[in-house]
């Protein structure tokens, strides 16, 4: 009963946290915001940091107009 529970419960925990994202929020050096699905990557051999926006798609920025980068919200992705 009590190995039951436990796997239940720890079941439960992973269906739950597989459907959480966090997004991130960039703010440009023109003070606009770009809200992005994961961690945007900066590359520093092409000078270009890349990202997946709120739609999904894959987009890339100068890296030398990003201002900064803060994580946003986690949400429920079902």
């Amino acid at each position: 009963m009590k190995k039951t529970l436990i796997v239940a419960s720890l079941s439960l925990a992973t269906l739950l946290l597989t459907g959480c994202s966090t997004t991130w929020v960039m703010t440009t050096t023109s003070g606009s915001t770009i809200e992005t699905q994961g961690k945007p990557e900066q590359d520093s051999g092409t000078g270009l940091t890349k990202y997946a926006d709120a739609y999904g798609y894959h987009r890339v920025i100068k890296s030398s107009d990003v201002k900064q980068i803060d994580k946003g919200k986690t949400v429920l992705m079902w």
